[in-house]
């Protein structure tokens, strides 16, 4: 028991008292929940700048560009007079899109022919170009709708007839568990995880390269005494403590802060938490007997900070993933942590239904324990 409480001290002390360790686990973990949302505050992309070339220059056309300059989506910036001139706005970041209406497109509409259009969209950001291309198809369907509608209506079909006529089958389409479908409201929750496990893992490996540090310069202070398990078990205890304030912060405060609509159980929530600390706090002892340096921590785990995004599910397919990747990826805690906590959190869910990725974080904590025991046993005798 003297060596658990030791030990939890020795580390209490180099988390809560060394400003290095103190900004990455506290002050990083508040100022990044608040400046990282700030971007998406408008949750969805409005008014994206196109040009319109219209060769056709009537008033089925006119029509065309103002509905598309309505929608919300898409706002008319410019009306060129060739498609080259379109072509060099796009070039130089003055608009994302062209619409171009070609010569007989009222007249093809008029006589019953399928008009076209063409659409030519900066494809380099895909969010632009969905929404660009979002907007035009919503704008040109709606014109095409009330075209047809107005011909059923000349062969004397009543209006009710007439949109039976146009659309036969009705669709109706609701966003589950993201209501406004915004970017915010998507990536935010699922990057808070992450930014929990990787500042907890900075965290620790700072604090153990500055006890490496601190060895180094008094040699006599750095013997460790008591059996390995009973030091790694005392010197999780201020980071559990520690991060499920975060915690708290992350899946409490914020969401509710920034106006993210949270529908989980806290309870199932915490009890989730436990597994997912403990496994990134035995991680990062099994990981920081290989910093001699607390810079060498934050150098390397920052590095990692992008791959785990696309490994996490979120942000790219788990399915579009080779296999051995996602193998790899299923021995860091955030590839269970963020699906698990997303359903929780976002979709309701109990803790039954993330029971497989609880079950993983728990094995995972249990599979890295023994390497901390390790990994503590040989700076022990590094010490002595």
């Amino acid at each position: 028991m003297r060596t658990f409480l030791s030990a939890a001290l020795d580390e209490a002390r180099l988390v809560f008292l060394d400003a290095g360790v103190l900004i990455i686990t506290v002050l990083a973990v508040v100022v990044y929940a608040f400046f990282y949302p700030l971007p998406y505050l408008n949750q969805v992309m409005k008014d994206v700048p196109i040009a319109v070339v219209d060769e056709d220059h009537s008033a089925l056309s006119r029509r065309l560009v103002r509905m598309a300059d309505g929608h919300q989506s898409i706002a008319v910036r410019a009306e060129a007079v060739s498609v080259s001139e379109a072509e060099a706005l796009v070039r130089d970041g003055a608009v994302s899109g062209v619409l171009v209406i070609p010569r007989g497109f009222e007249r093809d509409v008029l006589e019953g022919r399928q008009a076209r259009l063409t659409a030519q969209i900066d494809a380099a950001y895909l969010l632009t170009y969905n929404t660009v291309l979002g907007g035009l198809l919503e704008s040109s369907g709606t014109l095409s709708a009330g075209v047809e509608v107005a011909r059923w209506r000349a062969a004397g079909a009543s209006r009710d007839a007439a949109m039976r006529a146009r659309r036969p089958i009705g669709l109706e389409l609701q966003p589950l568990f993201n209501a406004t479908s915004g970017y915010g409201t998507y990536v935010v929750p699922a990057v808070m995880v992450l930014v929990l496990q990787q500042t907890l893992l900075i965290g620790v490996g700072m604090a153990g390269g500055a006890r490496r540090e601190r060895a180094q310069a008094r040699p006599q202070g750095g013997v460790q005494r008591g059996h390995p398990a009973l030091r790694v078990a005392g010197r999780a205890i201020p980071y559990v403590a520690l991060y499920a304030v975060n915690a708290s912060y992350y899946f409490v405060f914020v969401p509710r802060y920034y106006g993210y609509y949270v529908p989980g159980s806290l309870r199932s929530v915490a009890l989730l938490t436990v597994p997912f600390l403990l496994a990134t706090v035995f991680l990062g002892f099994s990981l920081r007997a290989l910093f001699s340096k607390r810079e060498t921590a934050m150098q390397v785990i920052l590095c990692t900070s992008l791959p785990l995004v696309f490994l996490g599910g979120f942000a790219w397919p788990v399915e579009a993933l080779p296999q051995w990747l996602r193998a790899a990826a299923a021995l860091v805690p955030s590839t269970s942590a963020i699906p698990a906590f997303l359903r929780l959190t976002r979709m309701g869910a109990g803790l039954a239904d993330v029971a497989r990725e609880s079950a993983v974080l728990w094995s995972l904590a249990a599979m890295y324990f023994p390497a901390a025991c390790a990994a503590e046993a040989i700076q022990g005798r590094k010490g002595r």
